[in-house]
């Protein structure tokens, strides 16, 4: 009799059955991983965009906005940063420093400010040095982080 080398087609269909129930089982903690990425990754996208206003508003020596897009009134979709004018919303003509805009669909960020829930106010003068409030960064999975922007444009972040 020889000895036979490889492996069975019961072997086969076991280790193929087994990988695949593995598979389907870590497909749901695979999507909750995922939107906690994207919760991150938008985090470190809106500190990144406080700091840069922050920094600009002091080099230019202006005040500067920080709205959600044109077309759009959902910070979840992406901001701009222009000089300001005296409605804090853009507008033809006005100058644009930079444009962030990104796509999760899972996501959602809501702005609530001091004096505005439409926009963030950034300047080189202490005295009205930046607007205060929280952006709220939600998943679908009910993931929820609050980014804290105190007057002077800093940011503390809290988990609740």
């Amino acid at each position: 009799m020889k000895n036979a080398k490889g492996i069975t087609l019961l072997e086969l269909v076991c280790c193929i059955a087994l990988i695949t129930v593995i598979f389907f089982a870590m497909t749901p903690s695979n999507r909750s991983l995922f939107q906690q990425n994207q919760l991150k990754v938008i985090e470190n996208e809106i500190s990144n965009a406080i700091r840069y206003a922050r920094k600009m508003s002091l080099l230019y020596d202006v005040r500067l906005a920080l709205t959600p897009l044109a077309d759009s009134k959902d910070w979840s979709k992406g901001m701009i940063l222009f000089i300001d004018n005296k409605r804090h919303t853009y507008q033809i003509g006005d100058k644009l420093l930079h444009q962030w805009q990104w796509n999760h669909q899972d996501l959602h960020v809501i702005w609530k400010g001091f004096l505005s829930n439409s926009y963030l106010l950034f300047s080189s003068n202490l005295k009205n040095a930046a607007t205060s409030g929280h952006f709220d960064l939600f998943t679908t999975t009910s993931q929820h982080k609050k980014l804290i922007i105190n007057r002077f444009g800093r940011i503390s972040k809290s988990l609740t």
